[in-house]
């Protein structure tokens, strides 16, 4: 196959970073090498320190130095710096690199509009690769901050930008479908996130314990984990904490739950600690490179998603989901009734289970799952997850199949 020229991707999120979009970034710029000769990632700078993921020699990463932005919520609607920055910074990659391609990597809105703004400036095909329903978030949230009037002509304009797109890659059929409901007519890649396989592999019983002690995990109890942001609104770590502390007692003995977070770890030990919640029952910890992190979630009993219900996350599923299950653990998630969680585990309750966001609901499932411990954790149950992930959900085989479908767009051409 003849290699493409050059491609850029850009992003809030750096592939370096800790955050879901960030790796997803990861992935599309590693499969990105099979097609082009030259893959350029334009991220920003990580706001906060820890410690960096390696992305890979074939891959350029350049850097956006900013700590300026507009204040909230004009920011969450649009920042008219960021854009400018993407747009002058992706410009002159664009000039030097010549790509034939730039993705977006939305949200936010002005990734989306400044690559909308360059492909048609330079001449290049543009790919909008979709996360999630940013628009009803944007809605959802900002109602109370913004009148929505003001709002929604910035949906006009992103849906213009959708339609000048060669090809939109979706990570769930609910974001497609509300696309197209709103009269988007490109062709969709559906592009789900998923696990590295190779990486996320559960391992046996004595295997497990060694990590536990190596990692400071009990050996005597459930373990329950969470990863990933501790303060984005949509996921409900607060209730999960209030609901640990209206655990019964006998539960509590026989659980332990470790939040690896990247940010807002200060807010939750605050949290935490007013709650009178001990240490020997939550733990809240610092994140860890993806590599640790698959070995601790090997170690692990049950994987946390824990959405919040809002009508504007019934597209969401999270790409923690399918680590979890690639590492062999049990998931308990929550979210609206009917969206992509529901209906997910709905079909596959040897994967794990669906509740609604409410105290009362997290502590029957906490207490059932607990109480079921001897049936849901053994080596066959956490082969056949890992099983399902490899065969559906392999990050790696999906990144590989949406570079071909983007790479026939110039062989068809």
């Amino acid at each position: 196959m003849k290699l493409e020229p050059a491609f850029l991707i850009m992003s809030q999120d750096s592939p370096e970073s800790y955050s879901p979009a960030g790796e997803r970034v990861r992935h599309l710029a590693l499969a990105s090498s099979s097609v082009f000769r030259k893959v350029i990632v334009l991220t920003l700078c990580g706001t906060e320190k820890q410690p960096k993921q390696g992305v890979s020699s074939t891959v350029f990463l350049y850097l956006i130095n900013s700590t300026k932005r507009m204040p909230f919520p004009i920011s969450a609607v649009f920042d008219p710096i960021r854009f400018l920055m993407f747009s002058v910074y992706g410009y002159l990659l664009s000039r030097h690199y010549k790509p034939s391609f730039v993705l977006a990597s939305m949200p936010p809105f002005e990734i989306g509009a400044s690559a909308c703004f360059l492909a048609k400036l330079l001449g290049m095909k543009l790919i909008t690769d979709l996360r999630d329903d940013w628009e009803s978030s944007v809605e959802s949230q900002l109602a109370r901050y913004i009148p929505i009037k003001l709002i929604r002509p910035l949906f006009k304009i992103a849906n213009k930008m959708y339609s000048f797109s060669t090809r939109i890659l979706v990570v769930t059929e609910t974001i497609g479908n509300t696309i197209r409901m709103r009269g988007v007519n490109t062709h969709m890649v559906f592009a789900p996130n998923g696990a590295d396989t190779s990486v996320f592999l559960p391992q046996g019983d004595e295997i497990r314990g060694q990590i536990r002690l190596k990692y400071a995990l009990p050996r005597d109890k459930v373990v329950v984990v969470y990863c990933g942001s501790g303060v984005n609104p949509y996921y409900r770590l607060d209730l999960l904490l209030f609901s640990v502390r209206s655990l019964p007692d006998e539960v509590k003995e026989k659980s332990f739950f470790v939040f690896y977070v990247y940010n807002g770890i200060e807010y939750l030990k605050v949290l935490k600690d007013k709650l009178g919640i001990s240490d020997s029952v939550v733990e809240i910890r610092d994140p860890l490179p993806r590599a640790v992190l698959a070995e601790v979630l090997a170690a692990c009993d049950v994987g946390l998603v824990p959405f919040d219900d809002k009508p504007y996350l019934l597209c969401a599923r999270s790409s923690k989901l399918y680590e979890y299950l690639s590492a062999g653990l049990y998931v308990i998630s929550s979210g609206p009734e009917g969206g992509e969680l529901d209906r997910f585990f709905s079909a596959r309750p040897d994967l794990g289970l669906f509740t609604l966001p409410r105290v009362g609901d997290f502590v029957h499932v906490f207490s059932r799952v607990v109480k079921r411990m001897n049936g849901l954790f053994d080596e066959d149950y956490r082969a056949l997850r890992h099983s399902f992930i490899k065969e559906n959900y392999d990050r790696k085989k999906i990144m590989k199949k949406t570079m071909k479908a983007i790479a026939e767009v110039s062989s068809n051409q």
